[in-house]
């Protein structure tokens, strides 16, 4: 039924949310699981998507990189990272967010997986920040974290 197969979905979201969040990854912290419901820390901040301008782009980008290195060593990949799952509050600090559909390291598309995400975040900082760092760069910082 629908209703289970939200509770499965809600289940391994918050696994992920506490893990992500115990390593150190700039994820809400998650407070409590019910039923299809996931209880977390409240981050007040917007899509990266909605960002029209930021003062230090490369920065920001590696930030992310860095918390994506951090994913990955806890052998973690996130499977839908892009412009759309990472906020920035009122600080200007990313979180990583949605993480419903997390697969481990040892996947057998994990390494295609992994380089379609950071692939989709440093396309994007290209397009629209300018930042100069290539995919195959992006991708082999995070994995020799």
């Amino acid at each position: 039924s629908w209703l289970h197969q939200s509770r499965l979905a809600a289940e391994f979201e918050f696994k992920a949310l506490q893990l992500m969040y115990d390593a150190g990854v700039s994820v809400p912290k998650p407070i409590h699981q019910n039923r299809h419901v996931i209880i977390m820390e409240f981050i007040k901040g917007v899509q990266l998507s909605d960002i029209i301008s930021l003062e230090e782009p490369e920065e920001f980008l590696m930030s992310i990189l860095d918390n994506m290195r951090i994913v990955y060593k806890a052998g973690v990949i996130h499977t839908d990272l892009s412009e759309y799952n990472i906020m920035i509050d009122e600080d200007g600090k990313d979180w990583i967010i949605d993480w419903p559909q997390y697969i481990l390291t040892k996947h057998h598309n994990a390494e295609e997986i992994l380089a379609r995400d950071i692939g989709n975040v440093a396309r994007f900082f290209k397009r629209k920040h300018g930042t100069t760092m290539s995919i195959q760069e992006a991708v082999d910082y995070v994995k020799t974290g």
